[in-house]
């Protein structure tokens, strides 16, 4: 179900060539489906020359870094616990955190909810492992890896489009074209953004995007919750099942 809703997620974030290349448009489809008639009239009828070649009018091509703050300044003060994610729980699919656990910040990336965590070292980057951060608490800090990217997207962008682009092939073939150091320690610098471009839109239709978007996130992390719930509940009863300790109806032997 999970895979499904990002895939109506992702679907939307192409409508309208949200997703461009470093250099020219990718897209192989002229006419993307638009879910509404209501949606469809947010596009305008014409395109326009920019660095990215032909984009809706109104439209901007960006840079990167111009729309999306690459490792941004987050606070969190050396020994302060908070929530830790561990480069190994950054889900390869999906967006959910596998793991998270409270550990005492010493050095490490720190992120906020909104955030996108996108493995920058091989061979996690190729495995997909990437994440979006919506497991804190309102204010709060987490930390993990040094080897994460942090993409935080400006106004009028929605926190969610980060991680889809993060998901984009677009941008982890250039990620992943990009890389330096070393075989079998090679990295993604973060300067490399500035040679990705994006056709960012106008207001009212980042609106539309966060309003198509958003509830299918939201469905997302409220399944990934039920299913550890569940997971945890088949841990602890079925040892006590098949020790004889619980009967199949529950009554204690």
């Amino acid at each position: 179900m999970n895979a499904t809703l990002e895939a109506m997620a992702r679907r939307c974030s192409r409508a309208g060539s949200w997703i461009s290349t470093p250099s020219a448009p990718n897209s192989t489809d002229a006419n993307p489906p638009i879910s509404t008639p209501a949606t469809a009239a947010l596009f305008p009828e014409h395109l326009e020359d920019s660095p990215l070649g032909h984009i809706p009018r109104g439209w901007t091509a960006q840079r990167l870094p111009d729309a999306i703050e690459v490792n941004p300044r987050r606070t969190l003060k050396s020994g302060t616990i908070a929530p830790y994610l561990d480069m190994k729980n950054l889900p390869t699919q999906g967006h959910s955190a596998e793991e998270v656990i409270a550990r005492e910040f010493s050095s490490g990336t720190k992120f906020q909810n909104g955030d996108t965590l996108l493995a920058r070292i091989t061979p996690c980057l190729e495995n997909g492992k990437t994440g979006y951060v919506d497991f804190l608490e309102d204010g709060q800090v987490g930390w993990g890896s040094t080897e994460y990217i942090i993409l935080a997207p400006k106004p009028p962008l929605p926190p969610q489009f980060g991680y889809l682009l993060a998901r984009s092939d677009a941008l982890r073939t250039h990620a992943i074209q990009n890389m330096t150091g070393t075989s079998g320690r090679q990295r993604v610098p973060s300067e490399c953004f500035q040679n990705f471009w994006l056709a960012v839109p106008p207001p009212d239709i980042a609106r539309r995007f966060d309003e198509l978007t958003a509830p299918l996130m939201a469905k997302i992390k409220a399944n990934s919750t039920e299913s550890r719930t569940l997971a945890t509940l088949r841990d602890t009863l079925l040892p006590k099942l098949l020790s004889g300790e619980l009967s199949v109806t529950g009554t204690a032997v």
